[in-house]
C-alpha cells in the first residue's frame, strides 16, 4: 500500500507466470518486484537478466543460501528485501534487507522494533545457536483467533507469545535463521532431519526449486527423498544422480536423500508456496514403483 500512497504503479497478478511477469515488468518499467522466494527465484533465472531492477522483496518460505549473491549477479544494483512472518503476527515479526542480506544469506532478519523474538523447546529459552520453536510476541503479535479461545490457547501462551510452529534458531547478533515447519521434519532412524537443509544443498545453477520430504519406510521409519524443478535447458545436465552426488557432498550420509525426482515445475498452491503434502504422495508412490531401488550408493 505504501506503493500506491506514494503515487506509484502497482501491478497485481492474477496468477503467477514468470513468462508473463517478465512481460508486465518490462511494459511497466516497474522497478520493484515481491513475493515468495519460488518466484524470485525464478525472476532472476529469466531473460530479465540485465534490466534495472532495485528491488527484490519475498517471504513466506526459506530461501536458498545461494539466492542473494545470484541475484546480485543478475540484478547489478537490486535491494534484496526478506521478511518472516505470519497472519496471526500482522504479516512481518522479522526482516533483512540492505548489505545484511549476502553477509546472512538464510538468514529472515532481525526482529521488528516492536517485536520480541525467542527459540523455545519444552518451555525453556536457549541460547544463541540452539535449534528450537520460534515464539514471537509484540503489539502485533494478534491476541486470539475470532470466537475460538479452544485453537486460541494452543498457540499463544497466557503472557502473549506466540509459538509460530516454525523451528528455527537466533545467531548472537539476533538474527533469525528458519530451519523448518515443525511438523516437516524429517525423522530417519531416530535422526531429526531438516528439509530446509536437505533443500539447500540441492541448489546449483539450473536447479529453480527443490522440496525435501519424508516417505515412509518399515525399517527407519522414514527416509529423505526430495524432489526439484530445473531449467528445461539444463535437464541433460542436471539428473537425479548428479544431484544426489551433489547432495552426498555437502550433508552428512543419513540426510542424503535415497531419490531426487527432477521436473520442469513443481505443484503450489494460489500464494505460490509448493504443495508439501501432494509432493510428499507423489515421492512416496514413485519410491513404491521403484521398489526401494535407489541411485544412492548408501
Amino acid at each position: 500500500m505504501t506503493v500506491t500512497l506514494g503515487g506509484g504503479k502497482l501491478a497485481l497478478m492474477h496468477k503467477w507466470d514468470v513468462k508473463d511477469a517478465v512481460k508486465i515488468i518490462r511494459q511497466e518499467r516497474l522497478t520493484a518486484a515481491g513475493g515468495v522466494p519460488t518466484m524470485a527465484v525464478e525472476l532472476v533465472e529469466s531473460d530479465l537478466v540485465g534490466y534495472p531492477l532495485e528491488a527484490i522483496s519475498f517471504g513466506g518460505a526459506p530461501t536458498p543460501h545461494l539466492f542473494p549473491a545470484r541475484a546480485r549477479s543478475v540484478f547489478a544494483n537490486v535491494n534484496l528485501i526478506h521478511g518472516y512472518g505470519m497472519t496471526e503476527s500482522n504479516s512481518l515479526a522479522a526482516s533483512i534487507a540492505g548489505e545484511d542480506c549476502p553477509a546472512h544469506p538464510t538468514s529472515c532478519g532481525l526482529g521488528l522494533p516492536v517485536t520480541e523474538i525467542r527459540i523455545v523447546e519444552d518451555g525453556k529459552v536457549l541460547a544463541s545457536g540452539q535449534v528450537g520453536e520460534i515464539w514471537i510476541r509484540g503489539p502485533n503479535v494478534m491476541q486470539g483467533y475470532w470466537l475460538d479461545p479452544e485453537a486460541t490457547d494452543k498457540v499463544v501462551t497466557k503472557d502473549g507469545w506466540l509459538m509460530s510452529g516454525d523451528s528455527g534458531y537466533m545467531d548472537e547478533e539476533g538474527f533469525l535463521y528458519l530451519r523448518d515447519r515443525i511438523k516437516d521434519i524429517i525423522i530417519r532412524g531416530g535422526e531429526n532431519i531438516n528439509s530446509i537443509t536437505v533443500e539447500n544443498a540441492l541448489f546449483t545453477d539450473g536447479v529453480l526449486e527443490a522440496v525435501a520430504v519424508g516417505i515412509p519406510d518399515n525399517r527407519l521409519g522414514e527416509l529423505v527423498a526430495a524432489v526439484v524443478s530445473v531449467k528445461a535447458s539444463e535437464r541433460h545436465r542436471i539428473t537425479e544422480s548428479v544431484l544426489i552426488e551433489l547432495a552426498r557432498s555437502r550433508l552428512p550420509s543419513f540426510a542424503v536423500p535415497v531419490m531426487v525426482l527432477v521436473q520442469d515445475e513443481l505443484p503450489h498452491n494460489q500464494a505460490g508456496k509448493p504443495l508439501k503434502k501432494i509432493i510428499r504422495e507423489a515421492a512416496a508412490q514413485e519410491w513404491q514403483k521403484r521398489g526401494g531401488k535407489t541411485v544412492s550408493k548408501l
